[in-house]
């Protein structure tokens, strides 16, 4: 399912995020897939990384391809759901389309889609460029450990 723009990602209180600032380079695909890795086996939601790495992936590559600025990747733990966003400078929006069969690009929206609850976009308010975002449903036992919301931090 896919939310119109301007729509916000689901709602709910922050338990837990992290922010990893991401140069325009290839490099930076790695590096999202391991903190999207990484953060989530802290978070003790393993079962989700294989997922969840595999549209971090998609959605740093889109970044790259369509952007040559700086890219910022959000994780965030809320009461129901967790949650990627990645936020690029461009000002195009993402655009699903249909690709054939000998097409070597065209299919990373799809996979978002596929390996997503849901997913969207939005604009980045007063500054150029844009968040785009997907979200996975939470079992209400995954946020039984989490006492307190925890502050935002960046990732190293």
């Amino acid at each position: 399912m896919m939310t119109a723009t301007g729509s916000r990602p689901s709602v709910g209180r922050i338990l837990r995020a992290v922010a990893t600032p991401l140069e325009p380079s290839p490099e930076s695909v790695s590096r999202a897939r391991r903190t999207v890795h990484d953060t989530l086996a802290a978070w003790g939601l393993d079962n989700l990384a294989d997922d969840m790495v595999l549209v971090a992936s998609e959605l740093v590559t889109n970044a790259l391809q369509h952007t040559s600025g700086p890219i910022v990747m959000v994780l965030q733990q809320r009461d129901e759901t967790v949650l990627i966003e990645v936020a690029d400078v461009s000002s195009a929006l993402p655009v699903q389309r249909r690709e054939s069969a000998d097409d070597e690009s065209g299919r990373g929206l799809a996979l978002v889609e596929a390996f997503s609850d849901d997913w969207g976009y939005r604009r980045r308010g007063n500054r150029r460029g844009k968040w785009v975002w997907c979200s996975w449903s939470l079992s209400p036992m995954a946020t039984e450990h989490v006492d307190q919301p925890i502050p935002l931090e960046a990732a190293s």
